[in-house]
């Protein structure tokens, strides 16, 4: 199958401006949380926003369960105690994530952030804490990139040594990191063309 991910997203979105506020954050949900979904990455960061007057916020905390528990997904809001009305959302796979960050370099980078190890839920407790004081960028890991290119990114903010970019900055193996774009983006496409199909 072909990938024309920029205009499957671009209809997409296009689509989304058409709906209200409940469809438009569930389609977008299931867009771009289409890797976690799947199972082929840990967890999503979405941020659910639209017009200022949507409480989007609220809507996600009365319907996030019955969506998401069928999709055999989790998810933790990690703006809870800021103002304004989006939802910034970790769709997350437990199991998935449990697994990314209990790998030895995703450790010692948790560990020197003050995490608390081979505890998933504590660990998710400690990354929503951190976002009521900045953007933690150690949230990477909990994103399922590779823990070099997370350490990279921390180490080298201003894109030294870098070797290539897609849904993250890479300073390790670009090879390896250009598939895994891919197959993200495959799993968004995919999603999003079953979306305007109305399937």
């Amino acid at each position: 199958m072909r990938l024309n991910y920029s205009a499957t997203i671009k209809d997409f979105m296009e689509y989304t401006k058409t709906l209200d506020t409940k469809n438009f954050v569930r389609c977008m949900l299931l867009c771009f949380c289409a890797p976690t979904i799947k199972g082929v990455k840990a967890a999503c960061l979405i941020n659910f926003r639209r017009h200022k007057d949507e409480n989007i916020r609220s809507l996600w905390l009365e319907h996030a369960d019955e969506w998401l528990a069928p999709l055999n997904v989790q998810w933790v809001l990690l703006n809870r105690e800021a103002s304004g009305n989006n939802a910034l959302v970790l769709v997350y796979r437990k199991e998935l994530l449990a697994k990314a960050l209990g790998c030895d370099e995703a450790c010692r980078i948790l560990e020197a952030f003050g995490y608390p190890l081979y505890d998933v839920d504590a660990c998710l407790e400690c990354l929503r804490e951190k976002f009521c004081s900045g953007f933690p960028h150690e949230i990477g890991l909990f994103l399922d990139y590779p823990p070099e290119d997370v350490r990279g990114f921390i180490e080298n903010r201003k894109a030294k040594n870098l070797v290539c970019s897609g849904c993250w900055k890479v300073y390790g193996n670009p090879e390896r990191a250009r598939k895994i774009f891919m197959k993200y983006k495959r799993a968004e496409c995919e999603a999003a063309r079953l979306i305007l199909t109305g399937k």
